[in-house]
């Protein structure tokens, strides 16, 4: 339930969503007021005389995040209107300012967005519909905030400074004590705090033991079969954290085995893989052609041309060409190359079982 409503609010991020304050936030509050006036106070008084319910309907319909952030400097009373609706709108409220102080604008989903090589500042500046400066240090304030997760604090600075990566500790799904006061943790914010710790995005260093903490506290306490498809990537594949985390073939295969049992399609593939070459795991053609067979019916492309090898190959399984050309001929129908060579390969067989024009434009391209 959790992890759904998290994508439901992801979903939403490309809509722009107008911040909220309390009905009777503008009214006027002499009391609380400091004694002097700003400049701008001084030049716009009328704003100090508008009805408080008219501020409110205007802000509450057609303000973004931007425009609070220069209300701030209008009304010394309102410089903390940024943080007040934060705190009012509640977690989606932080978790949104946090992306828009993270991007700069509005066009994101939750994730790192791709850089665009060729724009320029003043590009830069037009596309940035919130009127919001970026501001990654504050955005990791607000993550951390709504994560819901409490920090160990020795994981907050690095291991040693450097990136080499070799003290950081590897973790398996089964090594890992809930802490109850943890239970109000947000999938979307860990992955992203997880991200950017790894990155070093809004922080004076990466620290990829503390992005490891993140996305096993995803996974423990919101069910994150993406987060232990993540884990798993970055154990097995080094480009993925930029070097900082050893290669653990045995965590990344239980990695995968933990998001492809709860349905991960793309580490059922990942796995089918392990058990094929035998990395981190014994191998066995049963098991590969299992998960193959899974994930190709989960509807990844590439395990249908996988499954079709081992028909083909008598892995794991009695040869039968005409079932490895079935195969084959799902992968070709959905784009890959691989299943497009298995027919050929077979040529033959594949003419017996692929309809006539389909074989014919595959054999006389």
């Amino acid at each position: 339930m959790k992890t759904q409503a998290i994508k439901n609010r992801n979903s939403e991020q490309n809509m722009t969503q107008t911040p909220s304050l309390p009905a009777l936030y503008f009214a006027n509050n002499d009391s609380n007021s400091p004694p002097t006036q700003t400049a701008i106070e001084e030049e716009f008084p009328s704003l100090q005389t508008l009805p408080c319910e008219l501020l409110h309907a205007c802000f509450a319909k057609y303000a973004d995040w931007g425009d609070l952030a220069k209300l701030a400097c209008v009304q010394s009373k309102w410089k903390n209107i940024v943080e007040d609706a934060a705190e009012f709108g509640g977690r989606d409220a932080v978790w949104e300012l946090s992306m828009c102080l993270l991007h700069g604008d509005d066009e994101h989903d939750g994730s790192e967005k791709e850089k665009k090589e060729d724009a320029d500042e003043q590009d830069s500046n037009a596309k940035n519909n919130r009127g919001l400066q970026k501001n990654e240090a504050l955005a990791i304030k607000y993550l951390t905030r709504v994560s819901g997760v409490e920090i160990d604090e020795t994981l907050l600075a690095s291991s040693d400074g450097s990136s080499d990566g070799r003290e950081v500790k590897s973790a398996l799904p089964s090594s890992w004590t809930c802490p109850e006061s943890d239970t109000d943790a947000d999938e979307a914010a860990l992955l992203q705090l997880a991200t950017c710790h790894l990155s070093g995005v809004g922080l004076p260093t990466p620290n990829p033991q503390l992005a490891l903490h993140l996305l096993q506290s995803a996974y423990h306490l919101t069910n994150s079969v993406e987060s232990a498809h993540k884990l798993a990537l970055l154990y097995e594949y080094p480009t993925q954290s930029n070097n900082l985390v050893s290669i653990d073939v045995v965590a990344a295969f239980e990695w995968f085995k933990a998001a492809a049992e709860n349905g991960h399609i793309p580490s059922m593939a990942e796995l089918a893989l392990c058990y094929e070459l035998g990395c981190g795991v014994a191998q066995s053609d049963e098991e590969a052609l299992d998960w193959y067979t899974k994930a190709a019916n989960a509807g990844h492309s590439a395990s249908h041309y996988s499954v079709g090898e081992h028909f083909e190959e008598a892995r794991g399984v009695r040869m039968d060409h005409e079932e490895a050309c079935l195969w084959y001929y799902r992968a070709a129908r959905l784009g890959e190359e691989d299943g497009v060579g298995g027919l050929r390969r077979l040529e033959d067989v594949a003419r017996r079982v692929v309809p006539e024009a389909e074989a014919d434009a595959v054999f006389n391209a």
